[in-house]
């Protein structure tokens, strides 16, 4: 569990997967040595995490700051808060604190308390992945499906072309 908290100290963000699906990126806080995300439903505005509720067991890959290796990978299993609870209070404001960028404080903890969990991720002790332990399998994924197109074909020149003049002499 030291492996753990020692990795987990240096990331500000995790990438989760469970049921077989693809990693998602996840920001968390630690709470009392305690790991908690917030996780909304599917067309939440604040961390869509769809299903990570229901889910019994996570894989956790902790990223180096570079964000193009992984520092360690570790299985955890996953414990809802309930909302009201002292514990879903403390973790609620802590998450609250790390959490950048956010939209109307003022309702932000009701809307939470209704929109999405808080969940915890307790270590199994399960370390899949370390400094000199590294998996060789390879991690590439192909892209999300999504609506996004591009206009057409790209034009030839970006600019006006240059052309060069006969020299006089």
């Amino acid at each position: 569990m030291a492996e753990i908290a020692g990795v987990m100290k240096k990331a500000g963000l995790v990438w989760l997967a469970w049921d077989g699906g693809r990693p998602v990126p996840a920001w968390f806080a630690t709470v009392d040595g305690q790991y908690v995300v917030l996780a909304d439903s599917a067309d939440g505005a604040e961390q869509p995490l769809p299903g990570l509720a229901a889910a019994s067991a996570v894989e956790v890959v902790v990223p180096a700051k570079p964000a193009t290796n992984r520092l360690a990978s570790w299985k955890a299993t996953v414990r809802r808060l309930e909302p009201g609870s002292d514990d879903w209070t403390a973790a609620a404001q802590v998450l609250r604190s790390e959490r950048l960028n956010a939209a109307e404080l003022d309702t932000q903890l009701e809307r939470w308390r209704v929109e999405a969990d808080i969940l915890v991720l307790e270590p199994t002790g399960e370390i899949s992945e370390s400094a000199g332990r590294y998996d060789a399998a390879l991690r590439t994924e192909a892209p999300v499906p999504t609506r996004a197109t591009t206009r057409g074909k790209p034009p030839m020149t970006l600019h006006r072309p240059v052309r060069r003049r006969p020299k006089l002499s």
